[in-house]
């Protein structure tokens, strides 16, 4: 029976399926629809005056997931800001990623 302070907290174990894959991007492209968000990771290079994107792997989120998502990078990066230093922007190159998410019906 929980105590007056509530539920006891389940213990998180991370374990790394068979499957796991480990990719470098440079490159993250979203698409959107009424159920989920796809983020396509990729690498692009430069190949004289185009920019190639080769594409890797897609996640597949819940909105939900992603808007957790989205804060747990804020807060990342704002922490690695703070003990680190702050992570300045490459001058403007053409785009390796979609400027703004699309929505398909």
């Amino acid at each position: 029976m929980p105590d007056s302070k509530g539920p006891a907290k389940a213990q998180l174990e991370i374990v790394k399926s068979d499957k796991f894959l480990k990719v470098y991007a440079n490159s993250a492209q979203i698409e959107t629809g009424p159920w989920d968000f796809r983020i396509i990771f990729g690498e692009a290079t430069r190949s004289g005056d185009k920019v190639i994107v080769e594409q890797s792997v897609a996640v597949v989120m819940s909105p939900q997931h992603t808007k957790a998502l989205l804060g747990v990078l804020a807060t990342n990066v704002h922490e690695y800001e703070k003990q680190i230093a702050e992570i300045k922007m490459p001058p403007e190159e053409p785009p390796t990623a979609l400027p703004a998410p699309t929505v398909k019906n």
